[in-house]
C-alpha cells in the first residue's frame, strides 16, 4: 500500500489545486476537412446477427474520425443534399454471404456522375466485417488524400476492472475489447513496440513498480530490467525498439535508457528533481520529458544522450504529458487551467499555443499515426472515458463507454496500403 500511495503521490503533486496555471483561453482553430456521403449498404437476407452495427455506420464513424472527413449519412443517394453538403464523393456497397464467408463490396463513387472512382472488396468471415470496412475506408483516405488511414489501428488503455486497473486492447474505434492482464494488482502506462505485436506496461504486482512486456501472441507477462526497483512509464524508440523510463531514486526520479533485447540499462538525466514521461521524437533522435527543475512542473527536451537539455514549455505554470505528433513539428501536452486538466498543443519550440479541451478534467493525450487526431481520456460526463478528437480540438467522439477507461495509447500503423 505505501508504495502504491507513493507512486499516487509522484504522478499526481504536481496538480498545484491552489494555483491556476493558465490565465488565458487561446481561440480554437478549425482545420478544413472534406465532406463525404455514405449512402447505406445493400445487405442481403443471411444471418447478420454478430455484426455489431449495418456497415455504413462503421464507415461513417471510421470517416468522422479520421481528421479528414465529415460523413453525410443518407439512406439513398440524394443529389441535392449531398451537394448541399459540397460532398463531392460519396461510399457505399453491398454486403452478402456466401458459403459461410462474408464478402463486402465497397465502392467509391463521384457526386455528380455517379461514376465508380474506386472499388473494393473483401471476403472473410462475419467476425471480421468490421475489420473489412476499416480497410476499405483506409483505402479512401488513400484514394482522395494520398496518405495512408489509422482505421486499421488499434488502441491501449487502462480499464478499472473489479477494483483494479487492467491493460486493455481493442481497434482504435472501441470495439472488440480484449482484457490483457489479469494479474489483482495496478497495471498501467500502456505502450505499443514498434511493429504492434508487444505491449510493454507498468505494474506494481511485485510491491515495487515495473516494466514488463506482453507479447500479445501469447498470455504471459516478461518482467524486464528485474536489476532496478521503481521503474515506470516506459516509451518506445520508434526507429530502433528501445526503451525511455523513469526511475524512483533516493534523490529524486531520473530518465533512463534500456534494450528489452538485452536487459542492459543505463541513465541518461542527472539531477535531484522529479523527471517522467518521456518520449521519443518520431525519429528516435531526442525526447521529451516533464521535471520541477524550475520548481514547477514543465517541459523539456533532450538528445538521445540525455544532452543538450532544453525547456520546451513556457505557458502556465503546470505542464505534463508531453507527446510528439508524428511529423516532429508540435506537441500536444496536459496543462492545469483554473483547476482543471486540459489539452493543449504546442509547436515544438513553445510558441503557438492552442487550447483544445474546456469541459471536465482531460488528460493524457495521444497521437493518431498520421498526426491528423488525438485521443485522450476525460471525466466531462462523469467516469473517465477516451475520446477522440480532429488535432485543431474539433469533432469529438467517445469511444468507450462503461466503467472507468484511462491513458490510451495509439499503435503504430502497419506498413503498406491496404
Amino acid at each position: 500500500m505505501q508504495i502504491v500511495f507513493f507512486i499516487f503521490l509522484l504522478f499526481c503533486s504536481y496538480l498545484y489545486a491552489q494555483q491556476d496555471t493558465i490565465t488565458m483561453d487561446i481561440a480554437v482553430s478549425t482545420d478544413k476537412t472534406l465532406s463525404i456521403g455514405v449512402i447505406n449498404f445493400e445487405v442481403d437476407n443471411s444471418n447478420w446477427s454478430k455484426l455489431e452495427e449495418m456497415p455504413q455506420k462503421t464507415i461513417a464513424r471510421d470517416f468522422n474520425l479520421s481528421g479528414r472527413f465529415s460523413a453525410v449519412e443518407l439512406e439513398q443517394y440524394n443529389l441535392l443534399a449531398l451537394s448541399r453538403a459540397q460532398a463531392k464523393h460519396y461510399v457505399s456497397g453491398k454486403l452478402s454471404m456466401s458459403g459461410g464467408q462474408a464478402k463486402v463490396e465497397c465502392k467509391l463513387y463521384a457526386t455528380n456522375s455517379r461514376e465508380v472512382v474506386a472499388g473494393f472488396a473483401y471476403t472473410s468471415s462475419v467476425e471480421q466485417v468490421r475489420a473489412s470496412l476499416h480497410k476499405c475506408t483506409d483505402n479512401v483516405v488513400y484514394q482522395l488524400w494520398g496518405a495512408q488511414g489509422f482505421a486499421s489501428t488499434q488502441m491501449a488503455w487502462v480499464s478499472k476492472i473489479d477494483g483494479n486497473k487492467q491493460i486493455m486492447v481493442a481497434d482504435y474505434d472501441g470495439f472488440h475489447k480484449k482484457q490483457l492482464t489479469r494479474h489483482n494488482s495496478v497495471n498501467f502506462m500502456p505502450t505499443w513496440s514498434v511493429d504492434n505485436s508487444k505491449i510493454y506496461f507498468t505494474s506494481l504486482r511485485n510491491g515495487k513498480s515495473q516494466i514488463f512486456e506482453r507479447n500479445l501472441a501469447g498470455n504471459t507477462d516478461k518482467l524486464l530490467f528485474p536489476q532496478i526497483e521503481q521503474a515506470f512509464s516506459p516509451s518506445v524508440n520508434p526507429k530502433d525498439g528501445t526503451l525511455l523510463f523513469s526511475i524512483i531514486g533516493q534523490n529524486g526520479t531520473d530518465i533512463w535508457y534500456g534494450d528489452p533485447q538485452t536487459g542492459k540499462a543505463s541513465r541518461l538525466i542527472f539531477s535531484k528533481n522529479i523527471e517522467v514521461s518521456p518520449s521519443w521524437s518520431p525519429q528516435g533522435t531526442a525526447f521529451l520529458f516533464s521535471s520541477d527543475k524550475g520548481g514547477q512542473p514543465q517541459i523539456y527536451m533532450a538528445l538521445r544522450d540525455g544532452s543538450d537539455v532544453q525547456r520546451v514549455s513556457f505557458v502556465g505554470k503546470y505542464n505534463e504529458s508531453a507527446v510528439w505528433s508524428p511529423d516532429g513539428e508540435r506537441i500536444a501536452y496536459c496543462s492545469m487551467d483554473n483547476g482543471k486538466l486540459n489539452i493543449y498543443t504546442s509547436a515544438i519550440d513553445g510558441r503557438d499555443v492552442r487550447k483544445l479541451t474546456f469541459e471536465g478534467n482531460n488528460e493524457k493525450p495521444t497521437w493518431s499515426p498520421d498526426g491528423m487526431s488525438i485521443a485522450f481520456s476525460s471525466n466531462r460526463t462523469g467516469a473517465y472515458q477516451i475520446y477522440i478528437m480532429r488535432r485543431d480540438g474539433s469533432g469529438v467522439i467517445r469511444i468507450t463507454s462503461a466503467g472507468e477507461n484511462t491513458s490510451p495509447v495509439w499503435s503504430n500503423l502497419n506498413k503498406g496500403v491496404p
